[in-house]
């Protein structure tokens, strides 16, 4: 008997508990790191063993191939509290749509943690959420002024009105209070410097996280 005249696909399916990190890979990563762990023991043994066995009915393996697949069925979740940390613009639906799918990458360190979760969180959602505020401030003629603008949520940028355009502020004056309008939040904001269009003012993302409820209701209501 020279050529195959049967095929047999003899199927397995094996159920693991595996170490964390290997969880973390990514599909071909995770297939690639259990067929490295079979090794040829099992994936050439298995044929040899089945060759001997075969031939006590005068069955030969004339050739064989094997197919190795395996994923995940169950994914850590990142705890949504350190999403809102780091994300304080996302909504509660978009943040448990985050934490389902951010911990299967998560590095260990906590900084690089905070920073790929940040980067999820934009890559899920980087649109303007604009609220509308004011800035109290101190101009270079030493007059005190409140500059209208919107605080944008996503990254704590302030849009100032074209009105203020050639409004310039004194650089000794520290942080400046911003409210935002149709809420009791205050927070407080860095002048850069200024531009063509204004004064740059920003407001720590971390500044944010205490008022997220507040701030997403004022932003949803328009």
């Amino acid at each position: 008997m020279s050529a195959a005249n049967v095929r047999l696909r003899l199927q397995f399916e094996l159920e693991l508990a595996v170490p964390t990190q290997l969880t973390a890979l990514d599909h071909a990563q995770l297939c690639r790191a259990l067929a490295g762990a079979l090794g040829p023991t099992v994936i050439q043994g298995l044929p040899m063993i089945a060759g001997k066995q075969m031939a006590k009915v005068g069955v030969r393996v004339v050739k064989h191939h094997h197919h190795l697949d395996a994923r995940v069925t169950t994914q850590a979740r990142v705890e949504p509290a350190r999403i809102v940390e780091v994300a304080p613009h996302l909504t509660d639906a978009e943040v448990e749509a985050l934490s389902a799918r951010a911990g299967a990458r998560l590095p260990a360190g906590e900084a690089e943690a905070a920073a790929y979760l940040r980067g999820q969180a934009l890559a899920l959602v980087n649109e303007y959420r604009l609220v509308p505020c004011s800035v109290s401030a101190v101009l270079t003629s030493g007059k005190p002024a409140r500059i209208d603008g919107e605080l944008n949520l996503t990254n704590g940028h302030i849009f100032l009105d074209s009105v203020h355009r050639q409004t310039r502020l004194r650089a000794d004056q520290g942080p400046l209070r911003v409210e935002v309008a149709g809420t009791a939040v205050a927070v407080s904001a860095e002048c850069s410097g200024h531009t063509l269009t204004g004064p740059v003012l920003d407001v720590a993302v971390a500044q944010l996280v205490p008022h997220r409820g507040a701030l997403l209701a004022r932003w949803q209501a328009g």
